[in-house]
């Protein structure tokens, strides 16, 4: 009889966006980076989808958004980004572990926080 193992791959960068925008930017990021990437459709994916991540991007926009950085691990970096004008839900990301950041810093600064993060 043969045993046959299966090597499960989880992604180095998980992220819960919808604005294809930010998708696309966080692809190409991670693609240039050499990361793997994983896209999930709501919280629920998120504590499987994360459970070895390094990285977990979140549209703070999403109605969602605090509940999901709710289910990711400690050791994963944790990054949102929202409407400049939104320091409420910057703050409340922000006590979740957080790094919030309005849209365009979040763009300017994807590389350098991809890098490091992972």
């Amino acid at each position: 009889m043969c045993a046959w193992a299966y090597a499960v791959v989880m992604a180095a960068v998980v992220y819960l966006v919808t604005d294809l925008l930010f998708t696309s930017k966080i692809r190409e990021t991670a693609q240039q980076l050499g990361l793997d990437l994983q896209a999930v459709r709501s919280p629920a994916e998120v504590a499987t989808a994360t459970a070895n991540a390094r990285v977990f991007i979140v549209d703070l926009r999403r109605p969602d958004a605090l509940a999901a950085l709710d289910a990711v691990p400690l050791t994963a970096l944790k990054i949102g980004f929202v409407d400049h004008e939104r320091t409420d839900i910057m703050e409340a990301a922000r006590d979740r572990g957080c790094v919030a950041l309005a849209k365009g810093k979040f763009s300017s600064d994807l590389p350098k926080l991809l890098a490091t993060g992972a």
